[in-house]
């Protein structure tokens, strides 16, 4: 049987198990559920969680115009 991906099921390329993986084996997440930019930044060893941002002032901002 294929490996697959822990969060949605789907099986994936043996390579791609072994390459993303973490070190218990546990795939969180294959390119069918995990968005392109989330992978690149794993990739380049970037955190991918989203961290709201904010000024000096310690306030929360946003870049797309929207409400903090």
């Amino acid at each position: 049987m294929s490996p697959q991906c822990n969060n949605c099921g789907a099986h994936v390329d043996p390579t791609f198990h072994r390459v993303r993986s973490d070190n218990d084996g546990v795939l969180h997440g294959c390119p069918d559920c995990t968005p392109p930019a989330t992978r690149a930044r794993d990739c380049a060893g970037v955190e991918s969680d989203y961290q709201a941002r904010s000024d000096p002032d310690g306030i929360s901002t946003t870049t797309d115009g929207g409400q903090p």
